[in-house]
């Protein structure tokens, strides 16, 4: 009976892929890592739009790992969204900002090219895991960047078990943890970075899905909501890595997301 099951997930997925056209290396910027890979259905026509930054604590990573796309691109293409995957450039090339602004471009050009995909470019939420997950959510609550770059506000954004939130806090009390590697010594510059600091009412809804097994990034996501009306928190009973590569599979996690979803008016 088992076999049978998977013999028959398998073979959803193969259906559900070979349903979904992919574009890619599409550019963005004129960097050679301002790029991203679009999925979408054939029959789709002004579909929401799905924006994701993969993690890798702002030095490595990529728009094409499985986690950042597969099971995503399989539960919400067939549900009449366009997924995109991008990259920006990385540490040591970019800091943390520039990341931010890079991601900002990204959403600028999907905004103004979603119809070719069979998008909506009005409905675009964004996704980021770790420290994916930071620079989505600076680019969710920094509308100072979203003028320069020329775009409107993403509808929401989901934010994938970072620990980067409210950084000048984390960085000023000990221990400082792994951020300490990435963040530097300018005080400044860790409120410039920090979420927690730019969240205010102009913000779209944001929700932080934070892993159960790790205190700090549930801990600090409910400290912002208890004083910001748009924040919600879903603890995961998951792994760090697993908030980002289950989200998609069925499951409890996978329904609490797109009841959210459904929140904003979405399918």
């Amino acid at each position: 009976m088992r076999r049978i099951f998977y013999s028959a997930l398998i073979l959803f997925a193969v259906l559900a892929l070979i349903w979904t056209v992919c574009v890619s290396w599409v550019a963005y910027g004129p960097n050679r890592s301002h790029r991203m890979d679009v999925y979408s259905s054939p029959f789709t026509s002004n579909a929401p739009v799905i924006l994701m930054l993969h993690g890798g604590s702002w030095t490595t990573g990529s728009r094409r790992w499985p986690d950042a796309w597969l099971f995503k691109v399989l539960h919400l293409v067939p549900k009449g969204y366009v997924f995109v995957s991008a990259t920006t450039r990385l540490l040591p090339e970019a800091d943390q900002l520039e990341q931010v602004h890079d991601f900002a471009l990204a959403l600028k050009y999907v905004q103004d090219n979603a119809h070719r995909w069979g998008g909506d470019g009005k409905r675009v939420v964004l996704i980021g895991h770790s420290s994916g997950a930071h620079v989505a959510s600076l680019v969710a609550t920094r509308q100072d960047i979203l003028a320069d770059v020329g775009a409107s506000a993403p509808l929401g954004a989901i934010m994938l078990d970072t620990s980067a939130i409210d950084v000048g806090k984390r960085m000023r009390n000990s221990p400082r943890g792994f951020l300490s590697r990435f963040i530097g010594s300018d005080r400044a510059f860790w409120d410039e970075i920090s979420p927690a600091e730019h969240v205010d009412p102009e913000d779209p809804p944001l929700l932080f899905a934070c892993a159960t097994n790790r205190a700090w990034p549930c801990a600090i996501a409910k400290e912002l909501a208890s004083r910001a009306s748009q924040v919600a928190v879903l603890p995961v009973d998951e792994s760090h890595r697993g908030v980002n590569a289950t989200l998609g599979r069925r499951g409890d996690y996978t329904k609490s997301v797109d009841l959210w979803l459904k929140g904003l008016g979405l399918p």
